[in-house]
């Protein structure tokens, strides 16, 4: 019997906990009135949740009818977490890679942003870089690291990377030497596609393609599936450097290559994929020309299926809503 209720207090806790960090603040009485747990149950599990540091107590209001009553409000800022990711740049014609650090609360806040030069290239300079981030973060709790970075991931070690620079390497291995702090890794693709996604609420019943075709760079391509990534083999699904027009190809040196690629690359996985919709993000050319590629398609416009092409004109923001869905997976915050 006590395991019963162990468990129906463990739900009601965790229906009151996701409520109010969709909601942010609310009253008691809103409380039981949207969740349909009773008052009794509601002011037994707040005081719980006070204890805790997962509520905070805020101040009387005047409910339209009643008495005054104190508005309680979710703690965003109960943990934290380091958002990491590793970007290209061109710094006098010259591609280098930076670092792009945030730390966010639950809710996604910013509190800390840095950018740091990933040079020297090593895994012994990655730890360091990490290393720095936290002691800059120390008045923070960090919870978990999400990494975003150019390349595959599979059991932990990295494949098929930028330029192959990353491969073999086993990030989260090399940083437990350092700290005891959790490392969640996922390709930087992968967390464009989900984070615009999310972003814009795309339906969990959709098929999506996701392209991210950065400058002088190969393309990245996600299949994200009814809210699910589809990773195949080694979580190397729709990899693009293997398609057969690109696998002994070089790198487009200019926006009508990159263009030229773009095209059947959306005819390949249009054909194969058939997905309700395509997200591009191609910050080097633009939109007005991939859409003017689009319609003189001959080989698109024979094809059956005919998918929504949108455009993700703000990568930061999607890579930043998708890192913070990685390091939220197996949370109860997650949204």
């Amino acid at each position: 019997m006590s395991s019963n209720k162990n468990l129906i207090r463990d739900k009601n806790l965790q229906t009151l906990k996701v409520y109010l960090f969709q909601k942010g603040q609310a009253l008691k009485a809103e409380m039981a009135k949207d969740t349909g747990l009773s008052v009794v149950t509601i002011n037994a599990l707040v005081k719980e949740l006070l204890a805790q540091n997962i509520f905070t107590e805020g101040e009387m209001v005047q409910p339209p009818l009643g008495r005054p009553a104190i508005n309680y409000y979710f703690n965003y800022d109960q943990s934290h977490f380091l958002l990491l990711s590793i970007q290209q740049e061109q710094v006098a014609g010259q591609r280098k890679l930076i670092f792009d650090g945030r730390v966010v609360n639950l809710k996604g806040t910013q509190k800390m942003q840095k950018r740091l030069d990933f040079t020297p290239f090593s895994l012994e300079n990655f730890t360091s870089i990490i290393q720095q981030y936290l002691q800059a973060a120390e008045e923070f709790t960090i919870e978990k690291i999400g990494l975003s970075l150019p390349g595959k991931i599979y059991q932990g070690k990295i494949l098929s990377s930028w330029e192959t620079l990353f491969d073999g390497w086993e990030p989260a291995t090399a940083l437990k030497k350092i700290t005891g702090i959790p490392l969640v890794m996922q390709n930087d693709a992968h967390l464009l596609t989900v984070g615009y996604a999310k972003k814009h609420q795309l339906a969990t019943v959709e098929s999506i393609v996701g392209i991210y075709y950065p400058e002088n760079s190969m393309p990245g391509i996600t299949i994200y599936d009814k809210g699910a990534l589809i990773e195949g083999g080694h979580n190397l699904a729709g990899e693009a450097k293997y398609l057969p027009h690109l696998i002994d190809g070089s790198i487009p040196t200019s926006p009508a290559e990159l263009l030229a690629n773009l095209a059947q690359i959306l005819a390949i996985y249009n054909a194969v994929i058939a997905p309700d919709t395509f997200i591009i993000s191609a910050e080097s050319v633009q939109v007005q020309a991939v859409q003017e590629m689009i319609a003189a398609s001959d080989i698109l416009s024979k094809q059956m299926n005919q998918p929504a092409y949108l455009f993700d004109e703000n990568f930061q923001q999607s890579l930043t809503v998708g890192l913070l869905w990685l390091v939220t997976l197996e949370t109860i915050y997650h949204f």
